[in-house]
């Protein structure tokens, strides 16, 4: 049995990415208000007070809080007979299933996955699909690789 906690790497670009949503949103905010206040003489600490200002509270929180505790909770164990996935923020899940109810695995592996680790794993039985996200490449291939011959022994035997 291996344990497989997530690649951190994502952590960064999911940061990057917040922060151009922000800057975006701060642009545009501008433009409009610009034309606010060209046309309807209206200034511009409305906005920084009533709109960016929760939505910097709420990226900080979301940033500070939500993510690293999520990165640091979440993990996967994938063993010959089951595989286990743990997630959650303040209130953990376990997701169980048997290695033997896998039917398919589909491996998603991004072309700069290397370097971000947004790789995936999605996991298909009856009834059920198990999603594992943010992996690093070697990770994913290993995990693939092992259900894989799972499946395949099944089927010869």
């Amino acid at each position: 049995m291996k344990i497989y906690k997530l690649s951190k790497r994502p952590l960064a670009l999911i940061y990057a990415l917040l922060g151009a949503i922000l800057f975006f949103i701060r642009f545009a905010l501008n433009l409009v208000l610009d034309l606010m206040e060209k046309y309807a003489h209206i200034h511009s600490s409305f906005a920084d007070y009533y709109v960016l200002l929760p939505l910097w509270v709420i990226a900080a929180l979301f940033a500070v809080l939500v993510l690293p505790f999520y990165f640091h909770k979440a993990g996967y164990t994938v063993s010959d007979k089951e595989i286990t996935a743990q997630s959650g923020l303040f209130i953990t899940s376990k997701q169980f299933m048997l290695t033997s109810a896998v039917k398919s695995v589909t491996c998603i592996l991004l072309p700069l996955g290397r370097l971000t680790g947004m790789n995936f794993i999605i996991l298909n039985a009856l009834g059920s699909r198990l999603v594992i996200p943010f992996l690093n490449r070697r990770d994913a291939e290993e995990i693939m690789n092992l259900v894989n011959n799972s499946i395949r022994s099944r089927i010869e035997e």
